[in-house]
């Protein structure tokens, strides 16, 4: 799905393009139907759907069974009304409503206008990844609970990173929509979410894995040296490094200090030191080669880049260029 971006004062064309992104629904305006508005702006990366949606006053949406995803909504503003099988939830800005597979939902809000994030899991991109943490196979359908408090505890860390892909369905051109950037963030949202919300599987998340034997991790160090390029994330590199993700992280810890994405960010901060020596600053800005290697914050990577090599990057740039 291409990148979404509508605005619009019909209820059919709404409910039409919004059921494209997140589910088909049945909406129902519960104010003067003249004055309806609906904006949407959502973004696809992978087995995820980011968006924002907003509309200018009460209505209803009712759904099937969500039988392909798994569903988050956090409002922006106001309250929510969510009701499945499973139980209801008033979301506001600090409680996110849930919504796993079969089964249907209504949501009802918007009274004063308002506006929401959304964000849909694929359901196959949940339980692989759910199995792979725990090693262990996953029934289908897993049982989310119906919400998560985003104000403490992993909710709210859940939360400081998902934000990332709301400023992503802002901007979905954006320096975030580089794949390098993007796959990790997107697999990096899954596994925040499922140590936050509540699910049958929640405890064993936590159990010690097996430790790895070294040659796996030294596998990995190497893949990571050779192809910095890829937009790795820890699924990949510990599928690649015959390891689970938890026996790759564990392994990473105890063999190397760090974790396998922060290694990786050395790795690439030596490529764009490389690249910053080696480029001719009428050509190339400092921008240009941090986004290359996946550093999209500026000021953060200034300062990782300060801390390593003692020099801004624009000092290597325009004083050895």
């Amino acid at each position: 799905m291409p990148a979404v971006s509508i605005r619009t004062s019909d209820p059919d064309e709404a409910c039409g393009r919004c059921g494209e992104v997140y589910f088909p629904h049945r909406l129902t305006v519960l104010h003067d139907p003249a004055t309806f508005r609906m904006s949407l702006s959502a973004t696809r990366i992978g087995p995820v759907s980011a968006g924002l949606l907003s509309y200018a006053g009460e209505v209803r949406l009712t759904t099937g069974e969500l039988e392909t995803g798994y569903e988050i909504n956090v409002p922006l503003d106001g309250v929510l009304y969510t009701r499945t099988s499973r139980g209801e939830v008033c979301a506001d800005p600090g409680l996110a409503a849930v919504y796993s597979p079969d089964t249907a939902a209504m949501l009802h809000g918007w009274a004063g206008g308002g506006s929401l994030f959304g964000l849909k899991i694929d359901r196959a991109a949940l339980e692989t990844q759910l199995a792979d943490l725990i090693d262990a196979p996953v029934r289908s359908g897993v049982r989310l609970d119906g919400s998560i408090t985003l104000r403490q505890g992993p909710g709210r860390q859940w939360w400081a990173l998902a934000r990332s892909l709301v400023e992503l369905a802002r901007e979905p051109d954006g320096p975030l929509s580089r794949p390098m950037v993007a796959r990790p963030l997107v697999q990096s949202v899954i596994t925040g979410l499922l140590h936050a919300v509540e699910h049958p599987y929640r405890d064993r998340l936590v159990t010690c894995p097996r430790r790895p034997p070294p040659e796996s991790v030294r596998r990995a160090v190497e893949l990571l040296e050779t192809e910095p390029e890829l937009p790795w994330t820890v699924v990949d590199l510990a599928r690649r490094s015959g390891l689970s993700t938890r026996a790759l992280q564990e392994g990473f810890l105890r063999h190397v200090g760090r974790s396998p994405m922060a290694y990786l960010r050395t790795v690439r901060l030596r490529h764009a030191h490389a690249d910053l020596v080696a480029a001719d600053p009428a050509r190339h800005t400092v921008a240009g080669i941090a986004g290359r290697w996946g550093f999209v914050h500026l000021g953060r990577f200034a300062a990782a880049y300060r801390e390593r090599y003692g020099s801004a990057p624009s000092e290597t740039l325009h004083r050895l260029g």
